[in-house]
């Protein structure tokens, strides 16, 4: 219970004062109505010919103030007098509401852009290690479900502030009939405490299988051609159909739970009335009008008891989607990029490896004490085997991972001074695996760039060798590219890509396998590009294929994490033995 009253302040002690908020109109509401039936008492007594309507403290309060204000205290004006104060209930109502909604919808905007901000400045390292489905399901269902969680504490709030105040004004009326209720109500709360603990259980049970279930479908979504392809679709049905089955079965325990829970409370209520009336009837002091005042405090006591059950059991079952969000909101603080540096991003000289070893997992290097350099405004080329390390030397120039040993310089100075953003700001990333926004063309080259114009744009196209196809479409720039640009071709793809990075007007552009997949004239058409680049943008071409670097000015080769050649391909060439040499001949 400790834990869980830690992880809600946590999570909403932002709220704070509006929770307080919240609870003072609650207790101004419930008392307003409280009193305006309790001034239903006298106002009877005017029909009955009671010598005095006023028998208790409130009716007796009501009646001082008539006469403070010099108002009759007569039917007329009584009623009155309860009109207004459920007018001013309604109006606190109102504002109870506007502000209990509001809460909800500030925390649901403000927790989504937090999780995602955080989510997408963790280190590149711990999102590989994410799962997809996971961290959807994390970003949008349990952000959703804790914002839920601040409506059901709201509900709390309205419930237990009417208990009290109802508790209140039945003890003016009849403290007797007061002890019976407080005391059938306390022993049924007791008796319902383990509903409370199983529906945190089950709660807990469904916010795993939700997120078993959207990794599962995010994972079939991306790869429904292979599932097609491989006529594996009814085989994904039935594993799909275990994890809905077992959400179904959750469900269903989860709802029997919630009507268990609150099953009691109306029972209850009417056998505490049939008792209280055999137990009061006979008394000298039973006041059939406070007697039937008294049961409906006590029918409006136990409503507000079942609503603050349910809101409680409620809470229970949400509690779980707030420990998620608290724990992943932990691990993206912990495994956030570091992007300090204050020195400027200047590469006129060289970009250079000193003894750079690097390695995902421990004890298993990719990298080991590599050193090599790139100057400005040249081409290079590096090839190897599958695994040499190629892609690991692009993502340390992103400056996705770090060095586990040794480290990066740019002319001279270490990479670690200049900041995260500005470093990338100045490097234009080109992979084998195209990503593209289900946008216009036009979105996907500006790519969240929104100082690029228009001209610069349709330069960048023009340079990627994409411009004229671009144009050749009824929509032109406006295209939609459809989701991961499945309306376009794997080589149209490449060079919409290839155009995006270069309106940025890189220092440095990577070119990772970018055309180990495409035909031989979409490979022509960006082979042209980067020819036309040669001396004005510093290129590293990253291949399996020889030709695909055969026009660099220098070529590096590496294998088991180390450089083991490095010259241009007219040396490589002569060399016959070279790996270069011998790729070229097969």
């Amino acid at each position: 219970m400790k834990n869980t009253l830690t992880t809600l302040w946590q999570a909403f002690r932002a709220y704070r004062w509006h929770i307080v908020a919240l609870i003072i109109f609650g207790i101004i509401s419930s008392l307003l109505e409280g009193i305006g039936i309790n001034a239903v008492i006298p106002l009877i007594s005017f029909f009955t010919g009671a010598s005095s309507p006023a028998t208790d403290f409130i009716s007796q309060t009501i009646q001082g103030l008539f006469a403070f204000l010099h108002i009759p205290f007569s039917f007329r004006y009584l009623l009155g007098f309860i009109l207004i104060l459920f007018i001013l209930r309604s109006i606190s109502v109102v504002v109870f509401g506007f502000i209990r909604g509001w809460i909800s919808a500030d925390f649901l905007g403000k927790e989504s852009a937090d999780v995602l901000r955080r989510a997408l400045l963790s280190s590149w390292s711990f999102s590989l290690k994410q799962k997809i489905g996971t961290l959807q399901n994390t970003l949008v269902r349990d952000v959703h479900q804790t914002s839920g969680l601040l409506g059901t504490i709201a509900q709390i709030v309205q419930s237990f502030s009417g208990f009290l105040m109802y508790l209140l004004v039945i003890i003016n009326i009849s403290p007797s009939i007061t002890l019976y209720t407080l005391l059938g109500g306390v022993i049924l709360l007791f008796l319902l405490r383990p509903f409370l603990r199983r529906a945190q259980r089950i709660g807990r049970q469904v916010a795993g299988v939700e997120k078993q279930f959207a990794q599962f479908l995010t994972e079939h979504i991306i790869g429904m051609k292979s599932i097609k392809a491989a006529g594996a679709e009814r085989a994904a049905i039935t594993d799909g159909s275990s994890h809905i089955h077992h959400l179904r079965s959750l469900s269903i325990r989860q709802a029997l739970v919630h009507s268990l829970g609150t099953s009691f409370f109306q029972p209850v209520s009417i056998m505490l009335a049939m008792v209280l009336f055999l137990l009061t009837y006979h008394s000298d002091s039973f006041n059939i009008i406070s007697f039937a005042a008294s049961l409906y405090l006590i029918q409006k006591i136990f409503t507000y008891l079942e609503s603050g059950q349910v809101a409680l059991q409620s809470v229970s079952e949400l509690v779980p989607y707030v420990e998620n969000i608290a724990a992943f909101k932990r691990q993206f603080d912990l495994h956030r990029e570091s992007s300090e540096g204050t020195s400027s991003f200047s590469f006129q000289k060289e970009l250079a490896f000193k003894g750079v070893s690097f390695a995902y997992a421990e004890g298993k290097p990719v990298l080991d004490g590599i050193d090599f350099s790139i100057r400005a405004g040249e081409t290079v080329g590096l090839i190897g085997p599958s695994g040499a390390g190629k892609t690991s030397v692009a993502d340390l120039l992103l400056r996705l991972f770090k060095p586990s040993a040794g480290e990066l310089l740019l002319d001279g100075v270490p990479s670690e001074s200049i900041s995260l953003e500005t470093w990338r700001r100045h490097i234009g990333y080109v992979s084998q695996d195209v990503f593209l926004l289900n946008s216009t063309i036009e979105d996907n080259i500006r790519f969240y760039n929104h100082t690029l114009t228009t001209e610069e744009i349709e330069h960048a196209a023009k340079q990627a060798n994409i411009y004229d196809f671009i144009m050749g479409l009824p929509e032109g720039f406006q295209t939609i590219t459809g989701d991961r640009g499945v309306m376009l071709s794997g080589g149209q793809r490449q060079r919409i890509a290839l155009a995006r990075a270069l309106a940025g007007r890189p220092a440095l552009l990577i070119l990772d396998e970018a055309t180990s997949a495409l035909d031989h004239e979409s490979e022509k058409l960006i082979h042209e590009s980067i020819r036309a680049l040669h001396g004005k943008v510093t290129v590293l071409i990253i291949a399996h294929r020889p030709s695909t670097v055969a026009e660099a000015d220098t070529i590096l080769v590496v294998s088991h994490g180390r450089i083991v050649e490095h010259g241009t391909p007219e040396s490589l060439l002569k060399n016959h033995g070279s790996y270069f040499a011998k790729m070229q001949r097969a």
